[in-house]
């Protein structure tokens, strides 16, 4: 889905990167043993996606509100 909003195309850019990062690691850390700090790692991946997401889903909230909030004063 293509937008002419940069924020929403720098968001939307933030979340592919950071799911490309955690399948990455995930893909990075198979067939070899772990250990805590390496579940923590995959953990920081997971969190910075989840974030990604949250600011992502927000802004579009953000819009929808602005949006109906126009469109119920013309009316």
């Amino acid at each position: 889905m293509s937008s002419n909003d940069p924020i929403q195309r720098r968001l939307t850019s933030q979340v592919v990167h950071a799911q490309k990062d955690m399948y990455q690691y995930a893909q990075e850390s198979q067939d070899q043993p772990f250990n805590a700090a390496d579940m923590y790692a995959f953990q920081n991946e997971m969190q910075d996606l989840s974030n990604a997401n949250w600011a992502s889903s927000q802004y579009t909230q953000y819009k929808h509100g602005i949006r109906k909030a126009i469109i119920d004063a013309i009316n």
